[in-house]
């Protein structure tokens, strides 16, 4: 008996395509420093307003988040140091 299923990868564009546009945009790779600390940062909770930190707080929270709040599994070191960049250049002092 011929197996007609279709293969996993068809289902997960079908899936995908069913999804919307938003689903799509999940698999896009970010493009700018701010959508990347938008997509990475919102996977845990709501984004704060960073313009009320000052630069030298960045690092650290960025650190926190990583080392103590499980951000790791979501934020490789290498985005952590774009974002820490990013956040400094919208930091308000």
């Amino acid at each position: 008996m011929a197996d007609w299923r279709l293969p996993a990868g068809i289902l997960a564009i079908a899936a995908l395509a069913g999804a919307g546009s938003a689903a799509w945009d999940r698999l896009r790779p970010p493009r700018t420093p701010r959508e990347l600390f938008q997509r990475r940062c919102s996977h845990c909770h709501e984004l704060p307003r960073m313009n009320q930190f000052g630069k030298r707080n960045m690092a650290g929270i960025v650190r926190t988040m990583r080392t103590r709040n499980g951000a790791d599994k979501v934020i490789t070191e290498q985005e952590a140091a774009v974002i820490v960049k990013y956040l400094e250049g919208v930091a308000r002092w």
